[in-house]
């Protein structure tokens, strides 16, 4: 008996029919074959919400008909979450395969690796179609839309065209633009830190007292060098004031402080010794990998499930997408074996570990992020670079979890000098345990060995100012790890929620940190004005709570939809009705110095489809206005000019082009770099890149590559650089990586 096995990605059809062998025929459908419209609703709202599905893959459809009707059976081992049940449904109907009289039977099976007994157990039990999956991702995608065809096309008409409003993204883009107002909010305090550099044998020299101001921005921008405590001794910190923690706020306490301490005796009137225990973390699901690997490599969420979906797919890790911390006994023996060949018993924790809890938001019961073979590092797998530091991070973590805890030592030294109490404290490793194969951040300090009554000598005092700081920007890791928190969005959703609000250009990238830019914030603040559930996190998790519901069977998915877009598609027509296009496109008053360049009057920011400007706050009687670095239209014309006539830029670029009426093309500055704008740009939408001299070119770069005809490349500019096109492109998608020369 012949079957056709349907997968996701072509990269596991090699591997997946090499285990099967001639019975299978494996046929990868890309992702999914059907979907709902791009340029529609696709969505019938008077009839209970049903999908308007079109085929985006008429050619994959086709060739997966052809295979279907030379085979006995269809098996789906789509990817095991919502998503890959409801591709294989949709492939299933269209080949009629569910159909009664289909005479051919429809299995399903998962696995969590792709490994040869897992491929194979599956096969030997499949299971049918989960249709209360399939409906949890239909419904998802219905809401999805509704809220995006509906809401977006409002937030176009009431601030600029182009906009769009996602349902979880704007809760995102919430915590961000809240978080920054927090920050712009904040108002530092002074507070004061007093240490002590005490030795063990008597020094000769007087006593020194070093005041360490806080650091602090110089008039030209750069920050105040800070000197560092250096400590020959023991480094004690005065913590209480009369036996209550002590806190203190101006320099003038410390003074008083160092008066009562004055040649006072520094003995020892407490030692506490105790031992602590680190336990192992759980194994890796989503989220907590996106969250290490950023801190730990600073990836960002999208390209580290990038790299896993590849591990996944080379069959060196188990499926990335997951939020169950568990990894099934017969793996889990494996790992314990393992790690009692490698380390020695005394390394393996006695208690077989399963972190069988698991979290609110749950969907299926995956396994964890794990090693198909933990005996196996990342050179025996021939895994370079960034592939071999995630399989490395995912491989000790799951070992570590059936090790045995590291062991500590914690020693607390305390002081009672007049009213006051210094403490000191010390930390050393006992026992690594799991931290032999999975390190993390501990800071050993080991105290000499001490008792009480033992006098010790003051060598310096350090008083050190500080200022309280606000909360720091959300990173990709501490992002996650809020929504998460909050039950906002699922294991499959962190890297695609992320990359969508900064494409949109709702937020951006400041090294690590993301704040919200002008776009962000005044789209945020219209949301939470007017659609307030659509931007709150309890409503948000609520939603994916029933959508959890709906995968279990015990909801309705078209009842869930009908609570929400009642509702809201009145708030859309009232919005519609009242809500002021002003109070969004102005974002505030520009800096003091700058003035309206025709009337002189104060200038507003505000927002357009072309970005941010610096308006007249008397528009529109006058219609002055700046760049946001100040200039005028005149002054960038003036710009322009001067850079045309100059020696260098005609040397290097082409002359301009030409509109249809003999007009020259006048030279523009945007955000990626100059360009060629039509007179009547941006009312006219044509564009073109500076083209450089054929002489120019090859100084810079050789000559271009030839293309398998015979002709030359061409240079062309992108987003992000220069590079080698086909004549051709974008019809001949022909690109090549430049070179440059020596």
């Amino acid at each position: 008996m012949k079957k056709l096995l349907i997968v996701e990605s072509p990269a596991k059809v090699k591997t997946i029919s090499k285990y099967l062998g001639q019975d299978y025929k494996v046929k990868a459908s890309m992702g999914h074959i059907i979907d709902l419209p791009k340029k529609d609703l696709g969505v019938d709202v008077d009839k209970n919400y049903k999908p308007k599905y079109e085929v985006v893959k008429a050619n994959v459809l086709k060739e997966i008909k052809d295979l279907y009707e030379g085979v006995d059976g269809l098996v789906i081992a789509t990817d095991p979450d919502r998503e890959g049940e409801a591709i294989g449904w949709h492939i299933a109907s269209k080949l009629g395969a569910l159909k009664k009289n289909s005479g051919k039977q429809v299995e399903r099976i998962v696995f969590s690796s792709i490994t040869k007994d897992a491929i194979q157990d599956s096969i030997k039990n499949p299971r049918k179609i989960d249709m209360d999956l399939v409906n949890a991702q239909q419904a998802r995608r219905v809401l999805d839309r509704l809220v995006g065809y509906k809401l977006s096309p409002l937030v176009w008409k009431k601030i600029r065209f182009g906009l769009s409003a996602g349902r979880v993204q704007s809760v995102a883009v919430r915590l961000i633009v809240d978080r920054e107002i927090e920050r712009e909010k904040f108002k530092p305090e002074e507070f004061w830190q007093l240490f002590v550099d005490l030795l063990t044998k008597k020094g000769s020299k007087k006593v020194e007292v070093e005041i360490i101001k806080s650091e602090k921005k110089n008039e030209d921008g750069s920050e105040t060098e800070v000197k560092e405590m250096n400590f020959e001794g023991i480094k004690f910190g005065i913590v209480k004031e009369n036996g209550k923690k002590i806190e203190i706020t101006k320099e003038s306490d410390i003074k008083k402080i160092l008066e009562r301490i004055e040649n006072k005796a520094w003995k020892i009137s407490k030692i506490e010794k105790k031992q602590a225990v680190r336990n192992p973390k759980p194994p890796f699901i989503t989220s907590t990998l996106q969250q290490t690997a950023a801190n730990k490599f600073g990836y960002s969420a999208k390209k580290i499930m990038t790299i896993a979906q590849k591990l996944y797919e080379s069959g060196d890790i188990t499926y990335m997408r997951t939020d169950s911390t568990n990894i099934i006994p017969q793996e889990r023996a494996k790992i314990r074996k393992f790690i009692e060949k490698k380390y020695g018993n005394e390394y393996l924790n006695e208690k077989d570990m399963s972190f069988v809890t698991k979290s609110k938001n749950a969907q299926e019961a995956h396994e964890a992020i794990r090693p198909t073979n933990a005996a196996k590092v990342s050179s025996d797998l021939k895994l370079k670079g960034e592939h071999a530091k995630l399989y490395d991070l995912i491989r000790a973590r799951a070992i570590a979890t059936q090790m045995k805890p590291a062991i500590l030592e914690v020693s607390n030294i305390e002081i009672d000098l007049d009213k006051y109490t210094f403490a000191a404290e010390g930390q050393r490793v006992i026992f690594d345990g799991f931290l032999k194969i999975y390190p993390e951040r501990i800071s050993e300090n080991i105290l000499p060995p001490l008792k009480e009554g033992d006098e010790l000598f003051l060598k310096k005092i350090f008083a050190e100012q500080k200022f309280t700081k606000p909360k720091a920007r959300y990173t990709e890791a501490t992002l996650i790890k809020t929504l998460e928190a909050y039950g906002v969005g699922r294991p499959s959703t962190y890297a695609s929620i992320i990359s969508t609000i900064i494409s949109r250009k709702y937020v951006e990238k400041d090294g690590k940190y993301l704040f919200p830019t002008p776009t962000g914030r005044v789209v945020n603040k219209l949301l939470v004005k007017y659609f307030p559930n659509i931007v709150d996190t309890g409503f948000t998790a609520e939603m994916e709570e029933d959508l959890d519901q709906v995968a279990e069977g015990e909801k309705n998915w078209v009842e869930i939809i009908d609570l929400f877009f009642k509702p809201f598609i009145k708030d859309i027509e009232k919005g519609d009705k009242t809500i002021d296009k002003e109070e969004f496109t102005v974002l505030g008053p520009a800096p003091s110095k700058y003035k309206c360049p025709v009337c002189g009057s104060k200038l507003v920011e505000k927002i357009s489809r072309f970005g941010s400007f610096y308006s007249c706050s008397r528009f529109p009687e006058c219609d002055g206005k700046l760049n946001l670095d100040g200039k005028s239209e005149e002054d960038m014309k003036k710009e322009a000019k001067k850079k045309l006539n100059s020696k260098e830029f005609k040397e290097s670029y082409m002359p301009a082009p030409k509109t249809k009426d003999g007009r020259d093309y006048e030279l523009k500055k945007g955000r990626y770099g100059e360009f060629w704008a039509h007179p009547d740009y941006p009312k006219t939408k044509d564009i073109k890149s500076l083209e450089l001299r054929p002489e120019k070119i090859i100084e810079l770069y050789g000559k271009p590559p030839k293309t398998k005809d015979g002709k030359d490349y061409l240079l062309r500019k992108g987003r992000f650089g220069e590079f080698w096109a086909h004549p051709d492109y974008p019809e001949v998608k022909d690109i090549k990586k430049i070179v440059k020369k020596k």
